[in-house]
């Protein structure tokens, strides 16, 4: 069965003042699948979710969700949005289980059970106070509003931000847990990269500048390789980054150079390869 476009953004392009973030970015995002927005902080990957919700209008270009341009949506098409936005609000003053009961008339679909289910992961008790808990725990109660909204997409913006790693484990289990057997559509910004492995479907990697380059996950494990370079001369056709330390050289590319020993990495050191460490 065809899978619809969820999300769809034309020729979109944007900018603050000289400073181009997006220069006729194209992408179509489809139902059912878990796409990572990815790049270094300051690329515009909060200010790409901005536009879709709405708090911004491109220059130029359209960004439209579920068919509706982003910056009129319909109520009812807000409805089956849920957004994690970067700098999230929590009420500290409030128990979890009031925290709760404050949101749950405001969403259709509120499944409170969903909502537990996440704070349950924390053995937390549901008279604490937000206040009362770690930026971690109150990050997955957040998180656990989030989901209890049954939205058919999920907008999370850098939902890694303040966690460690054992409560980003605990969110990317529990996020496939959720999603398994669903169409439903989760959009991810993120700058860790190790978590996203085996989760994210497609991504996006946004540079400075405004280029995006789009790929799946899998694809670019497999094709973007880094080999150990010392004074061969190489077609600069077949660079895309060379990166030294320390007189060590890396040269990462998509392409397949045979007279270079290549160096196995993992998903973390290519996104580094590709978009440069500083």
């Amino acid at each position: 069965m065809k899978r619809e476009d969820i999300i769809q953004i034309k020729d979109l392009s944007h900018s603050y003042g000289e400073k181009i973030i997006y220069d006729k970015l194209n992408l179509n995002i489809k139902e059912g699948s878990i796409y990572g927005i990815l790049g270094k902080n300051g690329v515009g990957k909060s200010t790409l979710i901005n536009i879709l919700m709405g708090y911004l209008k491109p220059k130029n270009g359209e960004c439209l969700i579920f068919g509706e341009p982003s910056h009129n949506l319909s109520t009812k098409t807000k409805e089956n949005i849920a957004l994690l936005h970067e700098g999230f609000v929590a009420y500290d003053y409030m128990t979890i289980k009031e925290y709760e009961k404050f949101y749950a008339p405001f969403y259709e679909k509120w499944n409170s059970s969903v909502f537990y289910d996440l704070v349950d992961l924390m053995k937390l008790n549901y008279n604490q106070k937000l206040s009362t808990l770690s930026f971690g725990q109150k990050s997955q109660v957040v998180l656990g509003a989030i989901f209890a909204q049954d939205a058919k997409l999920l907008i999370l913006d850098d939902y890694s931000m303040g966690l460690d790693a054992g409560y980003r484990k605990l969110f990317i289990d529990y996020l496939k847990d959720y999603v398994k057997n669903t169409n439903k559509t989760i959009l991810i910004t993120s700058h860790v990269m190790g978590d996203l492995v085996g989760l994210i479907n497609d991504i996006a990697i946004v540079q400075r500048g405004g280029i995006v380059h789009q790929d799946t996950m899998d694809n670019f494990i497999s094709n973007f390789k880094c080999y150990k370079l010392n004074n061969e001369e190489i077609d600069k056709t077949k660079i895309h980054r060379i990166e030294e330390y320390k007189g060590n050289k890396k040269l990462y590319t998509f392409e397949t150079i045979e007279n270079l020993e290549e160096i196995q990495t993992d998903f973390e050191d290519k996104f580094l390869g590709f978009v440069g460490k500083y």
